[in-house]
Order: C-alpha cells, then sequence, then structure tokens
C-alpha cells in the first residue's frame, strides 16, 4: 500500500491564492481586518506565523494559568485557531471546481489505489471532497478513528482511502458528552458543501456546543487524545506501506512528527526496496535534507519530482506505479 503525506502545496496547486505557511499572517489580516493575527504580530512582530505562536507559547508556560496576562494569550491563540477555520473553509471541492482542474481527478484516479492511505496537515476540506467525488471516500472509515454518531453506517461503503488530519480540520468539532459533560470527544461535520458526492442532502453537525478543532501552526504542537490517536495509526501505517509519497511538503523542521514518520518508514526489514516520492518544488533539498539525516546511502529510496503537483501529474503517477526495487 502507498502512504500519502500532502502538505499545504496540495490546496495551492488547486487554488492558487491559498497561503503557503510563510504567507499565512498577511493572507489572515487581508482576509480579516483586525483579525487575530493582527494582534499576534503587535505583540510578536515577526510575519512567520509558526515563530510568533511559538514565542506566545514560551510565554504561556512561564505564566501562573489564572494570571490576566496568561489569560489574554490563551485568548489569542483561541482567537488564531478559529480564524484558521473560518479561512480555510472556503476551500472545498466540488464538481464545477474538478471541470477546471481536470488534472486533478486525473491524480486521484491514476495514482491512488484502495487501501491507500493520506496524512494530511492541511486544515482545509479539499482533499476528501474531492476523493468523494471520485468515489474514492466515504464517511464510514474515511477519517480512520474519527466519525459522525448521526451517519448509518449501513448506507455506506467502507471508504477506499483513509485521510488521517493529525493538525485537525474545519469540520472537526470538538464536544462534550451529554451524559459525561466532564469528557470530550471529536465529531466530523458531514454536508453536501463539504462532500458534494455522499453528503448531498445532509447536514450532521460534529457535536452540540462544540467548537472546531485545528492545532495551530506553532513549535509547540498539543494534540488532544483524539488526534493523538491519528498519528499513532500514522506511524501503524507508515510499517506497512511500501512507498511514502510526499506532496506539496518540504518536511519542516517545526513539526518533529514528520521526521519520526519517515524514519520509521525506512526503519523496516527491505527497506532498500522501499520507496519515497518527493513531489515538490523544494524536491532537491528535501531529498538531500534526507540523506544528511539519514546517514547511510539511500539514493535509490528517493525519487524527487522538482516542481508543482499540477505541472507534474504524469510524472507523479509513472513514479507511484514503477514496481519497487526486488
Amino acid at each position: 500500500m502507498k502512504l500519502f503525506l500532502v502538505g499545504c502545496g496540495f490546496t495551492k496547486a488547486v487554488f492558487p491564492d491559498a497561503p503557503l505557511n510563510d504567507e499565512l499572517i498577511d493572507a489572515l489580516e487581508k482576509w480579516k481586518p483586525n483579525s487575530s493575527a493582527s494582534t499576534l504580530i503587535e505583540r510578536y512582530p515577526t510575519k512567520n506565523i509558526e515563530r510568533a505562536l511559538t514565542n506566545l507559547d514560551v510565554d504561556l508556560s512561564t505564566l501562573s494559568a489564572t494570571s490576566e496576562d496568561a489569560q489574554s494569550l490563551i485568548e489569542v491563540r483561541r482567537r488564531i485557531e478559529s480564524d484558521l477555520v473560518g479561512y480555510f473553509s472556503r476551500f472545498t471541492a466540488s464538481v464545477e471546481l474538478l471541470d477546471r482542474t481536470p488534472w486533478l481527478s486525473t491524480f486521484l484516479m491514476q495514482a491512488f489505489d484502495p487501501g491507500d492511505a493520506i496524512i494530511t496537515l492541511n486544515y482545509d476540506c479539499l482533499l476528501e471532497g474531492a476523493l468523494d467525488l471520485n468515489d474514492l471516500w466515504s464517511p464510514v472509515g474515511g477519517y480512520g478513528a474519527i466519525s459522525n454518531p448521526l451517519i448509518n453506517n449501513n448506507e455506506y461503503q467502507e471508504s477506499p482511502i483513509t485521510v488521517l488530519k493529525i493538525h485537525g480540520s474545519t469540520n472537526f468539532i470538538e464536544s462534550r458528552y451529554f451524559d459525561n459533560p466532564g469528557s470530550k470527544a471529536l465529531h466530523f461535520e458531514f454536508n453536501e458543501t463539504i462532500f458534494p458526492k455522499s453528503g448531498r442532502g445532509t447536514s450532521f453537525g460534529g457535536g452540540v456546543g462544540g467548537n472546531p478543532r485545528v492545532i495551530a501552526p506553532s513549535y509547540v504542537k498539543i494534540p488532544n487524545v483524539d488526534l493523538t490517536y491519528l498519528m499513532l495509526d500514522a506511524i501503524r501505517l507508515s510499517c506497512e506501506a511500501t512507498q511514502l509519497v510526499i506532496i506539496g511538503s518540504s518536511l519542516r523542521p517545526e513539526d518533529s512528527f514528520l521526521t519520526l514518520l519517515a524514519t520509521n518508514f525506512l526503519r523496516q526489514n527491505g527497506w532498500r526496496e522501499r520507496r519515497i516520492v518527493i513531489v515538490t518544488p523544494e524536491a532537491d533539498a528535501v531529498t538531500t535534507k534526507i540523506k544528511q539525516y539519514w546517514g547511510v546511502p539511500i539514493s535509490q529510496c528517493l525519487v524527487p519530482i522538482c516542481g508543482r503537483l499540477e505541472d507534474s501529474v504524469g510524472e507523479a503517477i509513472q513514479a507511484v506505479r514503477r514496481p519497487l526495487r526486488a
């Protein structure tokens, strides 16, 4: 099976105005005047959202949780997460979108097989919506351990592809149990806007009185238990996969989990027969980074494809379809 790791470059390939990480603060400020991003950079003057939020988290660690300053910083962080959900909610799939980007369906239908899995770092629901339109996703197992109790599983097939959103999602809702308000659970919203095919005529929320759940881009990433389950599933799948396909991600150093994932993928018996395909404009730099980190010759396992996904679909499909080394 193939394990795909998808970053923000995927969304940008479909929506050219979607921001990369170092463009995110400017995008949030432009989208919403007097936004939480403006408040954040007033206190931490930088246009890099990871650095600003990391400084915020460091300051929080030195303060009493009940202090006025700590409560102010917690509120800024909460507003950042809320704004991220609001901003990225607009990047969704539709029949019209697929008509305008025929390369996208070509890639999904020819690069993926039933049983493959995707780890995505993106908050938006573009990828799973596009998979849904191509009959490659369903709400039964489509998000791994994250479910929606209102869905009748008998009405849908098991999802051919599993999408693990380890940083949360615009449609992930964390809410309290009705009969145990001291505990929380994570469910997903299921509706026609996000899932144009399987969700047609449906609108199931993710929980009464809940809040969207995303992990803000900081060097300090603190998942809840449900997102931690997704990370553990990702580690397990990295053992089972024979190909790791990285799309639109440069394996940024602030997310050490990605290093752990790639290390575990190659730390298996028969690792020389495994393959890492890297599709990004920075593919050569990512390949060099992996070689230097690993320390032993692994060039035969690495297939860099330098270019944006929309310009490299044919080469990417050919790479993942090529027989593995025996």
